[in-house]
């Protein structure tokens, strides 16, 4: 039988049991509502300043070509793509009227000068019949003139006959450079017409790209600075061209600066050239190099409209989030430099060695309780700064990989 001093001390120990449980079951919960996390350790690396524009590659030179005469074709055996040399034949043209105009100024002079040995007697005759006051000097002054009005002539069919003569050489066209046969318009039996081109030649041992810099870049750049080109056509390997021109002056409607980047034309192993006008890729000028710098990945720093409002010209801010040791989220504003790939130089607001969340913390809050859930270390310089070939910048983890959505975030 339980008596009631019996049953007190079993209402206690009850109710304490109760009571741990529930501490028990209440820390639990909150152990289980806590944010997951991935974090990064802040660390040093070297970082470049690249500028990046659109490269479209061109032909170092390009010449149309024409013919003086207005004819027929009579040979043009080329064909787009192939290649030629520097005076090497591009077509013919027939001249048979050319030539006909030719003879017919050659007659007209042989009777021209006829009529000049006549008027040079007669000018003589004159000259003595003036000085014998037979005729007037008014009539002298005509035979003279009839004279000389004769000599004008014959120099002006001369000049006549040698430019006939210089577009009859031209009926046979040279190239004037080495090169290949494009957009060719005309064939054989055609007509050619002087405003019509019969076809172009492209200079392709070299290539030549124009970069249109804004203006805040122009300072940036020199003559003789090596240029990087990664095409689409060859996405793991990179060509190397070099600053050979910068215009001395702006495009007043887009405000930039143009500048001419040329570079060779390798041959590959069926002897074809690998690079080809026409090409699409990005061009890389390294304006600045920083060692040893503090660098954080882009998906650790958030956009906030607060910041966005207060940050000043040329100024970068951005909000990211910390673990402390206690395991609480810790915002900071960070202030960042120079991109290079995915990571920004840290100027102020964070510290090496920090673990900044790259993954959960949209949403967080600052001291907010989170539990991490994988570490990240900080990448190795050359990850940073020269990316491998073909890939992204990522950073360099330690123990298992990210999941595929933090590659992509």
């Amino acid at each position: 039988m339980i008596t009631v001093r019996n049953f007190c001390p079993f209402l206690i120990c009850f109710a304490m049991l109760v009571a741990g449980c529930g501490v028990s079951l209440g820390a639990e919960e909150e152990q289980e509502q806590r944010r997951t996390v991935r974090v990064e350790v802040l660390g040093r690396t070297d970082i470049e300043h690249v500028l990046r524009y659109v490269a479209d590659l061109k032909p170092y030179a390009e010449v149309k070509i024409f013919s003086p005469v207005p004819d027929r074709i009579l040979h043009f055996p080329w064909e787009n793509g192939d290649e030629i040399k520097r005076h090497q034949r591009v077509a013919l043209i027939r001249k048979e009227g050319i030539d006909k105009g030719l003879e017919q100024i050659v007659a007209q002079m042989e009777a021209l000068d006829v009529q000049i040995k006549n008027a040079e007697a007669e000018l003589e005759r004159s000259r003595g019949l003036l000085a014998a006051g037979v005729i007037t000097r008014q009539v002298f002054d005509q035979v003279q003139t009839g004279y000389l009005a004769a000599l004008a002539q014959r120099k002006a069919l001369e000049a006549g006959r040698g430019q006939m003569a210089v577009t009859a050489s031209n009926a046979v066209i040279l190239a004037p450079m080495d090169g290949v046969i494009a957009n060719k318009m005309l064939e054989k039996g055609d007509m050619a017409i002087p405003q019509m081109p019969l076809c172009t030649i492209m200079a392709i041992d070299r290539l030549k790209v124009n970069l249109d810099l804004v203006e805040t870049d122009v300072p940036k750049v020199h003559v003789g600075q090596k240029v990087h080109i990664r095409l689409d056509a060859y996405p793991k390997r990179d060509f190397t061209g070099e600053l050979t021109r910068i215009m001395p002056y702006m495009n007043a409607a887009t405000r930039t600066n143009s500048v001419e980047i040329t570079l060779d034309n390798p041959g590959g192993e069926n002897g074809e050239r690998l690079l080809k006008p026409g090409m699409y890729g990005i061009a890389e000028l390294v304006v600045d190099r920083k060692l040893g710098v503090l660098a954080a990945p882009e998906p650790a720093l958030l956009l906030d409209n607060q910041l966005l409002a207060r940050q000043k010209k040329d100024e970068i801010l951005r909000k990211a989030f910390v673990i402390d040791e206690a395991g609480s989220a810790l915002k900071r504003i960070v202030r960042l430099g120079v991109r290079k790939g995915s990571y920004y130089e840290i100027l102020a607001g964070l510290t090496e060695g920090e673990r900044i969340v790259v993954r959960g913390q949209h949403g967080l809050k600052d001291g907010e309780k989170v539990e991490i859930v994988g570490v990240l270390q900080p990448p190795h310089a050359s990850t940073v700064a020269k990316p491998a070939e073909g890939s992204s910048a990522s950073p360099a983890e330690s123990g298992s990989k990210p999941p595929a959505e933090d590659q992509k975030r």
